[in-house]
């Protein structure tokens, strides 16, 4: 019986700067115990190129999961279940025979160098098309898989090739088969059915061997890979699923609830239990027993690490961002220029890869301290765009998760630009809980979850007015400069 076993859910979360792996032990603790995080390497070039290394991310991944037999074995368990999460719409081109990637290094969602292939991804998808296709809006961007498999198909296919995300590709060196979650392979998949869109195939001129079996079932861990990472006899994995997915089961969304999810860049969107009208700019999902309204953008954390990088030249450490945060805590929002953060351009609801940054109303007596709240301003403000088309007054409250939701500065900013009550996660480690939650309801398991609560940040009453005009400056920035 379950009971009588000393049972773990783990899960490797590969993101774009971290890769990390928490472990939940019910015997042990109501929350994840964060094994370790590794920073993840991606290079970006000068024409649009953003790329990481399989090899790197499986030899820190790797690393990871030896950790964790070792803290499995200190704690003597005996069954483990192992789930993968993380970006999705990247491009890695493995070679089935070999069983391994063709290239060196692979596109990630961030790369724009497919750009010339929108055109082609119009013709396929635009005029509404993709809605029978796949089941819901998807605007034209250099961001999708199908995307980049389009200007993939332009200089051929390799031989012997299978199309996998980087969560595929750990999963098949674990267990040595191609499977993959539906929702890992958003752009390719019809979400209403959940399988391949044929249509899609046909104009690649691909059938489904091409692409990892979607199935749900955990599949045994090899014994060579057991042994090497030390883990228990019973040792399981779960096919990968794009972190945006178990991010909203650790949310646990109720009818007319908002959410953010703030990382390197962040999601937005809103969950019914009724089907709303399906949008143009956004997302359309069914999602645990209720429908789901989202987008992704290209802005978030990100911005602030250019910033700190690129502009002040130091390193992002937790001590910078605090004493930055208690100076910023200081300025009053009239006192900030107006900037408008497309650094890559922008996804939601923009949809414009060509977009740039600017910043506005900029005057000698700005320092450092002024933009850095300004950019926190000016991603809060993209955020209310996205609200806005969505329905902001429809919804009660916006839960938001995710690392820069640690800054509670920003969390007052947000909650004030968007004139709701906020309701910040304890678990910041949300895509990890909600892959957990996950296992565990597969599995059907009896033992209680990760405790996940949520405070109440709210609106600053004397910024309503001031954010409120600034906004409305914001968007005619943007409309100028589009």
């Amino acid at each position: 019986m379950e009971s009588e076993k000393k049972i773990a859910f783990a899960t490797l979360d590969i993101g774009t700067s971290q890769i990390k792996l928490g472990v939940y032990c019910p015997f042990l603790s109501d929350k994840i115990i964060l094994i370790n995080i590794i920073e993840n390497i991606i290079v970006y070039g000068s024409l649009g190129e953003v790329r990481a290394e399989y090899n790197t991310i499986r030899e820190k991944s790797f690393q990871l999961f030896k950790e964790l037999g070792a803290f499995l074995k200190r704690n003597r368990v005996e069954v483990v279940y192992i789930g993968i999460c993380g970006h999705i719409s990247s491009l890695i081109e493995w070679n089935k025979v070999k069983g391994s990637p063709a290239e060196k290094s692979f596109p990630i969602w961030l790369d724009t160098t497919s750009y010339n292939s929108l055109d082609q991804y119009n013709a396929v998808m635009g005029s509404g098309k993709s809605k029978q296709i796949i089941g819901t809006f998807l605007p034209a961007g250099t961001n999708w898989l199908f995307t980049k498999l389009l200007h993939r198909r332009a200089s051929g296919f390799l031989e012997d090739s299978i199309f996998l995300q980087v969560g595929d590709a750990i999963f098949y060196e674990l267990c040595l088969q191609y499977k993959t979650h539906f929702s890992s392979q958003l752009s390719m998949v019809n979400l209403k059915k959940r399988e391949y869109a044929p249509e899609l195939l046909d104009h690649l001129q691909l059938d489904k061997s091409c692409f990892p079996s979607i199935e749900y079932d955990p599949s045994p861990i090899a014994e060579a890979h057991r042994f090497f990472f030390n883990l228990p006899a019973e040792s399981f994995v779960f096919p990968a699923m794009a972190d945006l997915y178990t991010s909203l089961y650790g949310l646990r969304l109720r009818d007319k609830e908002g959410f953010m999810l703030a990382n390197t860049s962040e999601q937005a969107g809103a969950f019914y239990l009724r089907p709303p009208n399906v949008l143009d700019n956004f997302l359309n999902i069914s999602f645990n027993q209720g429908f789901i309204n989202y987008g992704s953008t290209n802005t978030g954390g990100n911005v602030l690490s250019w910033f700190l990088s690129n502009v002040l030249n130091i390193k992002t450490t937790t001590e910078v961002l605090n004493e930055l945060t208690a100076k910023a805590d200081a300025i009053e929002p009239e006192n900030t220029p107006v900037i408008l953060p497309y650094l890559q351009g922008e996804r939601a609801p923009l949809w414009n890869s060509k977009l740039t940054a600017s910043i506005l109303e900029l005057n000698s007596s700005h320092t450092e301290v002024h933009l850095f709240r300004a950019i926190l301003e000016s991603i809060s403000f993209a955020r209310r765009n996205c609200f806005e088309e969505i329905g902001i007054t429809d919804l009660d409250l916006i839960k938001i998760a995710g690392g820069s939701s640690k800054n509670t500065l920003w969390n007052s900013i947000r909650a004030s630009v968007l004139n709701k009550r906020v309701a910040v996660a304890d678990e910041k480690e949300l895509a990890m809980a909600g892959l957990i939650y996950y296992m565990m309801e597969t599995k059907e398991s009896s033992f209680a979850k990760p405790a996940i609560n949520f405070s109440i940040t709210e609106p600053k009453r004397e910024w309503l007015n001031l954010y409120d005009e600034k906004y409305a400056r914001f968007v005619k920035y943007q409309k100028l400069l589009s």
